[in-house]
């Protein structure tokens, strides 16, 4: 009986294990289908920023008429001729409707993936990736005619006023494209299938992850900002270059807004749709930072927002037979005791400062690097027509070779700003009087620092994100061959 049981005993024993290892794996299949639930501040969001001036555009002439009918041009012996349809298409306001949505995103990560290639084997890849939520709060802009009551059934005194206005939903078509600032390369979104699953796993977030090609196909739909839940979406990059440290991400779609200027003098009946005329898009800019590594790739240390510090410019040199640090030091430094110093700012491709494998891309620090103090004071002033440097330090009360010094990176001894460039101007804190209007952006100060880092992304002003104007055909509105052309847009713009 003793036997017997035991072995009732011990077949209890092994069932109950079988259930207690039953129900853990139920429990952790749970947790890992559960949603994530962020800690406070992980999720970033940037509002719709729609503004009233963007539904309408600068009068403009319509060639339907002015060109095609001109034969409807007439003089009225009773009211003025600029009543007549034809001097009226001469100058015609373009009005438009403009909704926007809300975009909230996660940090940048990265993730090892198996990425399937054209020969059909497997590869695995470092992938970028970005979650990110879309949201229709409503809240459009829609313009509206209001008569006068002096005539009311006279169309000539008609008056528009803006008013807000809901749709039922909107669609997001998604437009994202990275750029990294100092090697001047551009990405645009892969779709990634296999890179979709794993990170829908790692991040755990409610409702489906769409691609890019699912969200421009799905509706967003009207929403609380309380309670809306949004649509959940990720983008992908693969094959980033790992040196990459200072980059923004240019999102267009999310709001129907733009502006046009039309670079024809004379447009003629017959010319293609668009001719002489450039078209902008309003994009979202968002600004990052790593620190580049380009032996360690999936280190995931990156930050949203601008730097602290910004890199010099600095010399890119391709390693020839017979060259030696020391050579190069005086080369290119005039001073060979700075080899070493070589070596140590290419640690990521030299092994040894005695072996330099032919070929290889190496960099220069620069020689200039004391020459001034990056956290100097400084305004910015936005150079007009005839504008010079003497003439820009009259105006602000300040020696030329002052002007000339703070601007030396970007305006060569000798040389005069162009019209619309941005000039720094050195501030004297100690006599800085304080302006009637401290708010207007013409009074703000900025260190050289500051303005070395809004050169580098391309910024109006020193934010994480703004809200920019870039062309149809490439969201990025700086070209990757002459970075050197690049300006500081106006801050007052």
């Amino acid at each position: 009986m003793a036997i017997k049981t035991m072995k009732i005993v011990v077949a209890k024993t092994a069932g109950l294990a079988i259930a207690m290892i039953w129900l853990q794996q139920s429990v952790t299949v749970q947790a890992q289908d559960s949603e994530r639930v962020l800690a406070p501040g992980v999720l970033t969001t940037v509002a719709p920023a729609i503004e009233e001036g963007e539904t309408y555009s600068t009068p403009a002439d319509l060639i339907e008429i002015s060109k095609a009918r001109a034969h409807l041009k007439w003089q009225p012996n009773f009211t003025p001729a600029t009543r007549t349809l034809f001097e009226r298409s001469l100058r015609v306001p373009l009005r438009r409707n403009v909704w926007g949505l809300e975009f909230t995103f996660k940090p940048f990560r990265m993730v090892e993936v198996d990425v399937p290639q054209a020969s059909g084997k497997m590869q695995r890849k470092t992938i970028w990736y970005m979650v990110y939520r879309v949201r229709y709060l409503g809240e459009e802009v829609h313009f509206e005619a209001q008569r006068d009551n002096i005539g009311q059934s006279d169309p000539r005194y008609t008056r528009f006023s803006n008013i807000r206005k809901d749709a039922q939903f909107r669609y997001f078509i998604p437009y994202f494209t990275l750029r990294s600032h100092l090697q001047n390369k551009e990405y645009l979104d892969r779709l990634l299938p296999a890179a979709t699953d794993e990170i829908a796993a790692i991040e755990k977030v409610p409702g489906k992850l769409l691609n890019s090609v699912e969200m421009a196909n799905t509706k967003i739909p009207r929403e609380d900002a309380e309670s809306g839940t949004g649509v959940w979406g990720v983008v992908t990059w693969e094959d980033v270059d790992p040196r990459t440290n200072f980059f923004s991400l240019y999102i267009q779609g999310l709001t129907n807004a733009y502006r046009y200027e039309d670079t024809a003098e004379e447009p003629q009946v017959g010319d293609e749709i668009a001719a002489g005329r450039v078209i902008e898009l309003k994009t979202l800019q968002l600004n990052f930072y790593r620190p580049g590594d380009t032996i360690e790739l999936t280190k995931d240390n990156i930050f949203y927002g601008l730097p602290n510090a910004v890199p010099r410019p600095e010399i890119i040199y391709t390693i020839e037979p017979g060259d030696n640090l020391k050579s190069l030091a005086k080369r290119f430094l005039s001073n060979e005791s700075r080899a070493l110093e070589i070596y140590q700012l290419n640690r990521d491709v030299l092994s040894t400062p005695n072996k330099l494998p032919v070929g290889t891309l190496i960099r220069f620090p620069r020689n200039n690097h004391e020459r001034y103090n990056d956290l100097e004071p400084v305004r910015l002033h936005t150079v007009k027509a005839g504008e010079t440097m003497a003439s820009i330090a009259q105006t602000y009360d300040i020696q030329v070779r002052d002007v000339q010094r703070v601007n030396a990176d970007y305006i060569a001894n000798g040389e005069e700003p162009i019209t619309g460039e941005m000039v720094m101007l050195p501030v004297n804190l100690n006599r800085l009087n304080r302006p009637e209007n401290a708010q207007k952006d013409i009074y703000k100060i900025y260190t050289l620092r500051q303005v070395a880092i809004m050169r580098l992304y391309g910024m109006n002003k020193f934010a994480n994100n703004q809200w920019i104007y870039t062309g149809t055909n490439s969201p990025v509105f700086r070209t990757a061959e002459n970075p050197e052309t690049i300006e500081v847009q106006p801050i007052n713009k």
